[in-house]
């Protein structure tokens, strides 16, 4: 296999690790007591973030199928990146408990990217490939459930709150770029 044949399923698999599941929802959580105290809120204010970023994902995966029927899976799993990574610049930067909301609902209605890669690889793989392929998605997604609070807990530690957020941005960006200009 060449590597612009492999390329489209590495960036899916990176995309799920960094978007849904290892700096998407489960970074976010252990950052909880941490945004309460630094807004000067009640932590059940702070953890409605993570309530939005649900019905931003709920939202989200109803839309993005259809679209992604109509005009393609690429093309809608770019733009779940792009909403990634706008949704950690706008929390990174947030200077307010309302701008937290949006950060989390654009993160959230933007990572459908799960269902996406699904069905992108149930579309281009060999029926012979897929039980592996799939079996590879899910092992990212449960990397990242696994990894996300550890790399949050340290980096929030050492070097302040936004720091995993801006980490998060960069991969998010650095998957995207990497897809655009490496594979395209």
């Amino acid at each position: 296999m060449t590597a612009r044949a492999a390329s489209p399923f590495l960036t899916i698999l990176l995309g799920v690790l960094v978007g849904l599941s290892a700096l998407g929802m489960d970074m976010f959580l252990p950052s909880v007591p941490a945004i309460a105290r630094a807004f000067n809120v009640e932590p059940g204010s702070a953890q409605l973030a993570v309530t939005t970023y649900l019905l931003g994902l709920a939202a989200g995966q109803l839309a993005w199928g259809p679209l992604s029927d109509r005009i393609g899976r690429k093309p809608v799993l770019v733009m779940s990146q792009i909403g990634t990574f706008i949704g950690f610049i706008i929390l990174a930067r947030a200077s307010s408990l309302w701008m937290i909301y949006l950060a989390r609902v654009i993160d959230g209605a933007t990572a459908g990217n799960l269902s996406l890669a699904q069905a992108y690889i149930a579309d281009n793989t060999a029926p012979e490939d897929r039980a592996k392929k799939f079996g590879l998605i899910g092992i990212a997604f449960g990397l990242g459930f696994f990894v996300g609070p550890s790399i949050t807990g340290f980096l929030s530690a050492r070097y302040g709150l936004t720091a995993p957020i801006y980490l998060a941005a960069v991969m998010s960006a650095t998957n995207w770029l990497a897809d655009r200009v490496l594979f395209s």
